[in-house]
């Protein structure tokens, strides 16, 4: 199976560079799916000065649009985090947008509530617990979480008994946090005989004169525990081939599902 990892700050229906990168290689060979970093669909929550519903709800569904018709176009599936707007209110989600007619959305189950960093008093996500939304790509059984999500074990025995292969990890990591989410992430895809694909955006934020760089360097844990293909800390794609025997191979070894 064909993955495209897009490392990049902002993607929108006018992103040359992003719409370059795919419509290039997608000429070149079948690509099966497409996974983008969280946050850039749309601004990061804290650069929205207040819930602006009106300026969500127009990029929304302008996001929507775009990802669908390019899925269709490409005949593949797409995994974009996304801002969603529903019944006047606004939810972390993920949207998973395929070559049919019905376009899917998870909304997280878990989020940070921390003093700089608090997703939860912006959001309107409930908060019980809730199955992992899972769709199939090339006969391997996919699920995506955000990153925070992947810090709990009760969501990661869910995935488990769901008997998932891949697990996609959209993040928006600054604070030369990458060292702690290889060794996070090489854990649970060994402890769950699954590959991971933690696809980390580029770009920065600035609050109180102090920047935050989101620093990229996304890549693709393997089922054994070990890093596969990686990206740096630029812009970019990076073509990865998910492979049934590198995952049947740690299962018979291992045994862990």
């Amino acid at each position: 199976m064909k993955v495209i990892i897009s490392q990049f700050a902002k993607i929108e229906p006018n992103s040359r560079s992003f719409n370059k990168y795919i419509n290039n290689e997608c000429k070149k060979q079948k690509i099966d799916l497409i996974v983008l970093g969280e946050y850039t669909s749309s601004s990061f929550f804290k650069e929205y000065k207040q819930k602006d519903k009106s300026k969500i709800q127009k990029l929304f569904i302008e996001q929507t649009n775009y990802f669908t018709q390019l899925a269709k176009k490409y005949s593949t599936t797409i995994v974009a985090p996304i801002i969603e707007y529903k019944d006047n209110k606004v939810f972390k989600s993920i949207m998973i947008a395929n070559n049919s007619t019905k376009t899917s959305f998870y909304q997280a189950q878990k989020l940070m509530s921390m003093e700089h960093w608090n997703e939860e008093a912006f959001f309107d996500n409930a908060k019980k617990a809730k199955e992992p939304f899972i769709f199939e790509v090339c006969g391997f059984k996919v699920s995506a979480i955000f990153g925070w999500e992947s810090h709990f074990d009760e969501i990661w025995i869910k995935l488990n008994k769901k008997n998932v292969d891949i697990v996609i990890v959209p993040t928006a990591s600054t604070f030369n946090s990458n060292l702690r989410w290889a060794r996070l992430l090489q854990t649970r895809s060994f402890l769950n005989n699954c590959f991971v694909i933690r696809v980390n955006r580029t770009g920065e934020y600035i609050e109180n004169n102090v920047s935050w760089q989101f620093y990229g360097n996304s890549f693709v844990a393997l089922p054994d525990g070990n890093l596969g293909d990686m990206l740096g800390q630029k812009d970019g794609i990076l073509v990865c081939d998910i492979k049934k025997s590198i995952l049947n191979e740690a299962k018979n070894i291992w045994k862990f599902r």
